[in-house]
């Protein structure tokens, strides 16, 4: 899949020479503060080999933001997969740099993969995000995701999460992860 290019931002599939980008944003707090903490060089390493599995398989999976002035990679866009009441889903997310939030680029870059995910697939994309990340969830609102329930994630009653949905194409049935096995 050529590479996706808007007025600011460039998203292409990740390659094997962005892991050292990605497993140090992996292991970084501020990178990592809404999800479930900083990795380990060697976790990070294996969300690295997810992100590039998924990517051969889903030309819409989690990609690399990259500013088109610097050439920098400043976070991620894309579907990964989680598993929601025993079903392994796809899941949108993106994760941007500290000092790249609030710049519209989350929005920009997810609207951009999201099109690509449209002309692609027919079903309903599923989008968690925590209650009190009021950011993500402005961004989830400008691509189009809608408030659907509140979870448990990871069975932790202390840790609720809202699930958004969004259908993609013509809509339809949650859309599943690919068989990885």
């Amino acid at each position: 899949m050529p590479q996706i290019e808007t007025d600011r931002l460039t998203i292409r599939l990740p390659i094997e020479d962005d892991r050292d980008r990605f497993v140090e944003l992996f292991t970084d707090a501020a990178f990592t503060v809404f999800a479930d903490g900083p990795h380990t060089v060697e976790s990070a390493n294996a969300r690295f080999d997810s992100m590039l599995l998924l990517a051969d398989a889903v030309p819409y999976a989690k990609q690399p933001v990259i500013l088109r002035a610097s050439g920098t990679i400043i976070g991620y866009t894309g579907a990964g997969s989680v598993v929601l009441d025993g079903v392994d889903r796809l899941e949108w997310g993106w994760r941007l740099v500290p000092e790249a939030r609030g710049l519209g680029y989350a929005a920009e870059a997810a609207s951009a993969l999201l099109a690509v995910a449209d002309r692609h697939d027919n079903g309903e994309m599923l989008c968690l995000i925590s209650p009190d990340n009021r950011a993500s969830r402005s961004v989830a609102d400008k691509v189009g995701f809608r408030w659907w329930r509140r979870i448990e994630w990871m069975d932790d009653p202390g840790a609720p999460t809202d699930a958004l949905v969004r259908p993609i194409g013509a809509g339809g049935p949650a859309l599943l992860a690919p068989d990885r096995a």
